[in-house]
């Protein structure tokens, strides 16, 4: 069973009966423990289709399975939820608590966690994402990356079964962008967490299982990272810049300059030059 089946998916903000679709016949899946980036430009149907996939927009054409739940039937929006969380683009909006542990035992107690539990849960869920001890502490006085895990431990506390990042790291310089970007990893490689990555950032998609680029509401391709990130026409239809790995490549190859094969990141770069030489 996969853990997201996406069927035809359409839908309006205007509306059922509007013909103008934010998405339109969107077929999306994941499987249990994969790590998939969905590109696209702003306005290409990414964070619509997440909040499908969360429970936070009701379906209007189409069917959705999200964790076997079936996401039509109203009863499932709350278990949704929980094994489908989200952190969004900016961690303040995701606070309700000016101390930490207060705020994440406001999801538990949500759902109805026995209070005995609820601290050694918060706990675990800080552990996760690499901040344990800060329970007593003010979100508010934390950097950009420690923030947004934060926000992220909330979410884990739940034990979800999948975690989706809406341009979790926009707003992050770049020592908080690699703060969250290896607690992804962590928790996609060691607890095996169904991971979707939305982003327009070419060196997150890079990390992923699988790649899907979207736009105008349409899923245009789906690959691996190295099919799809090197496919410059694609990228181009997309609006879309290739990694500049990649742009290095396509310039050298220009200047006569052929590389054993096309990088994708900074070592791999690294590597084809120094085997020029």
């Amino acid at each position: 069973m996969n853990s997201i089946e996406a069927k035809n998916l359409s839908y309006s903000y205007e509306g059922e009966g509007s013909r103008a679709f934010s998405l339109a016949d969107v077929n999306f899946s994941m499987r249990p423990g994969e790590c998939v980036a969905l590109l696209g430009q702003n306005g290409s149907g990414k964070s619509t289709l997440a909040k499908h996939l969360n429970a936070l927009l009701p379906l209007q054409r189409g069917t959705l399975h999200v964790a076997g739940l079936d996401a039509r039937d109203a009863a499932n929006q709350w278990e949704i939820r929980r094994k489908c969380g989200m952190v969004f683009q900016n961690p303040d909006n995701q606070f309700i608590s000016s101390v930490i542990e207060e705020d994440i035992a406001f999801g538990l107690e949500n759902y109805d966690m026995p209070a005995e539990r609820i601290p050694a849960e918060v706990r675990k869920a800080l552990a996760l994402v690499g901040m344990p001890g800060f329970e007593k502490k003010s979100p508010h006085l934390l950097s950009g990356g420690q923030k947004q895990r934060i926000a992220l431990a909330g979410v884990l506390a739940l034990s979800p079964e999948i975690i989706i990042f809406d341009e979790s790291t926009a707003m992050l310089d770049i020592q908080g962008q690699q703060e969250i970007l290896h607690t992804i990893q962590r928790l996609h490689r060691e607890e095996h967490k169904s991971i979707l990555l939305i982003t327009h950032r070419m060196e997150e998609a890079v990390l992923a299982d699988r790649v899907d680029v979207m736009k105008a509401g349409k899923i245009l391709a789906s690959g691996t990272p190295r099919r799809i990130l090197t496919d410059l026409p694609l990228l181009s239809a997309a609006n879309l810049l290739p990694p500049l790995p990649v742009r290095l490549y396509e310039d050298l190859r220009a200047a006569g300059i052929q590389l054993a094969q096309c990088p994708l990141t900074i070592p791999e770069l690294t590597e084809q030059l120094c085997r020029l030489s």
